[in-house]
């Protein structure tokens, strides 16, 4: 029965499944090189951090800037690290990321120094993306709960495959 059935399949789901086996590690060795590169650009970001702390004039903005350009890496690193393990890209997390990259940009220059309009649209953008973090179904919560149903569908199933014989035990 199975080699019918594997003989009924299209032939370009072999061409699916090798180049899946070919370019899935391809991507995840490019996804590391990423990794690698964004850690050397948080030490460096740091370094320079730690000079402008230090510096005699000390530009309040440029180091709020400076901290926030790291939680951004920091963002990109945690979403490479959920592609490498998942397979998928969370968009949570790159949510999260426009929120914090957006305020990085309002910080960098200054409220006093945009227009009203800018303004207002970069306030309906940013409680568009937190309505979409909190009100969205983006959270792993969701996927969790996905999960959990599935396991408890399963064990209806199995409960189910027990107890015939368990009622056939009572009649003998």
């Amino acid at each position: 029965m199975d080699r019918i059935v594997g003989e009924l399949r299209a032939p370009h789901t072999q061409v699916h499944r090798l180049s899946r086996r070919f370019l899935e590690p391809i991507q995840d060795v490019l996804v590391l090189g990423l990794g690698i590169a964004l850690f050397g650009l948080m030490g460096r970001t740091l370094v320079n951090l730690f000079w402008n702390i230090i510096a005699e004039d000390l530009n309040f903005r440029e180091v709020v800037a400076e901290v926030l350009f790291v939680l951004v890496l920091v963002e990109l690193v945690r979403m490479l690290i959920i592609y490498l393990q998942e397979h998928r890209v969370a968009v949570d997390f790159m949510v999260e990321l426009g929120i914090v990259s957006s305020l990085r940009e309002i910080v960098l220059r200054g409220v006093v120094e945009l227009h009203w309009v800018q303004i207002v649209a970069l306030s309906l953008f940013l409680l568009a993306l937190g309505a979409l973090l909190r009100f969205g179904d983006l959270r792993v919560d969701a996927l969790a709960a996905r999960e959990a149903r599935r396991a408890a569908r399963l064990a209806e199933a199995q409960r189910e495959a027990v107890e015939p014989e368990h009622v056939g035990a009572r009649r003998i």
